[in-house]
């Protein structure tokens, strides 16, 4: 990343793995209105006590990112994988079909010929090393080893088959272990981070004032009220990229860790308040997943060159508004091939819901559920609660089935 120029450099990179490239490290994103209660990383435990760090990252950086998340959402409704394939379990029934659905006022085309699975080839950053990150974490700063070789076979990886939990935030109580909250205002004001290489790369991370709305000079946690209309808290582990463990990131720019391995769990408590407001992104509320490596370096830069994204390094939309005053939450995957269908989750405008996102590798299967109200966020999940997810019996079986084949 050439801060002069906006230009970036670039070759080419093959994920691998059950999941890839979903395996790799995540970021998750809230966009308001949206009111999160409570937010949660589980891992499979393998026997060791306490939190597991992580590695350093093999990979030297897959830059950037140019997707409906991207630059402006006036691009929201664009390229919905009308014509994709899409695999997913109905009443415990695994079927496939070609998506028909373009989105509201979209126009159906003649569908594609199903693609045949592929290693999935990206591009990655020859740039410059990344240079060790000098800002501190609390003492308890740690995540989860994504070293393990996924498993064959069930769900649990773990020696016991219960999953710990590696990061927590409850709102009401104004606690958060394990996690960081970001944003994009990197460089502003003083506050850490940078704006160098100007539109083209964007701002950098930055950390997020307790409201999300503006950058901080030093880690806060999200206070206990509602993300406004059309901001976005970025959620990352408070391990951070020293030693260049992230690969390539964005010289000068706050970097930490995502949520990486075959088998991981995110689990949320969050409702998305119906505000009728108008606009640009306005009562537009998205939870959605992104490749680490898309915020790290230049999620909102305007040159497509610069972003992993625009070649299916991976975006997984969860819950998703799509036009002001919608109450239909979409659930789509970006990456190659893409996924998604008409089907939608109802948007919890009234009521918080509590919604798991469990990616089994063993499976190549990731699932969207959404949990009883009754279900708690524990510092440890049994094995039968964690195989209750894959299944249709969570709140009347709202549940979303995504199966990425390697």
């Amino acid at each position: 990343m050439d801060a002069r120029t906006g230009q970036c450099t670039s070759e080419k990179y093959s994920y691998s793995g059950s999941l890839a490239p979903m395996n790799e490290e995540l970021s998750m994103h809230f966009r308001g209105p949206t009111s999160l209660k409570q937010l949660a990383v589980y891992y499979p435990d393998t026997g060791s006590h306490g939190k597991r760090s992580i590695p350093a990252n093999v990979h030297a950086h897959r830059h950037a990112h140019q997707h409906v998340h991207h630059a402006k959402r006036e691009h929201a409704l664009v390229g919905r994988a009308v014509g994709d394939m899409v695999t997913a379990t109905i009443n415990g029934q695994v079927v496939s079909w070609v998506n028909q659905y373009a989105g509201p006022g979209g126009t159906p085309k003649t569908p594609a010929a199903q693609p045949a699975p592929v290693q999935t080839t990206l591009a990655k950053s020859v740039g410059p090393p990344a240079q060790p990150s000098t800002i501190s974490t609390p003492a308890s700063s740690a995540a989860p080893d994504t070293s393990n070789p996924s498993p064959q076979g069930g769900v649990s990886s773990g020696s016991s088959g219960s999953w710990v939990r590696q990061a927590y935030y409850n709102a009401e109580a104004g606690t958060s272990d394990g996690f960081m909250f970001l944003n994009h205002f990197g460089g502003t004001k003083g506050t850490p981070g940078t704006a160098d290489g100007g539109p083209a790369f964007g701002a950098s991370l930055s950390y997020a004032s307790s409201d999300g709305k503006s950058a901080a000079a030093s880690p806060q946690i999200l206070a206990n009220k509602m993300i406004e209309d059309d901001v976005e808290v970025i959620v990352m582990s408070n391990k951070t990229c020293d030693g260049g463990s992230c690969g390539y990131t964005r010289p000068g720019g706050v970097a930490y860790h995502g949520f990486g391995g075959d088998h991981k769990l995110f689990m949320m408590e969050f409702s998305m308040p119906a505000t009728g407001k108008k606009g640009f992104n306005a009562d537009m509320p998205g939870i959605w997943l992104l490749n680490a490596q898309i915020p790290l370096t230049s999620q909102y830069g305007t040159n497509p060159g610069c972003s992993c994204w625009t070649s299916g390094c991976g975006e997984f939309d969860l819950f998703e508004i799509l036009d002001s005053g919608n109450f239909r939450c979409k659930s789509t995957l970006h990456m190659a091939p893409a996924g998604g269908s008409s089907d939608y989750f109802k948007r919890p405008d009234q009521n918080t819901i509590k919604a798991a996102v469990l990616f089994t590798g063993s499976q190549e299967i990731a699932h969207i559920q959404v949990l009883d109200d009754s279900q708690k966020f524990d510092p440890s999940l049994a094995a039968d609660v964690i195989e209750a997810m894959t299944k249709n019996s969570g709140n009347g079986g709202m549940s979303s089935v995504f199966r990425l084949a390697s």
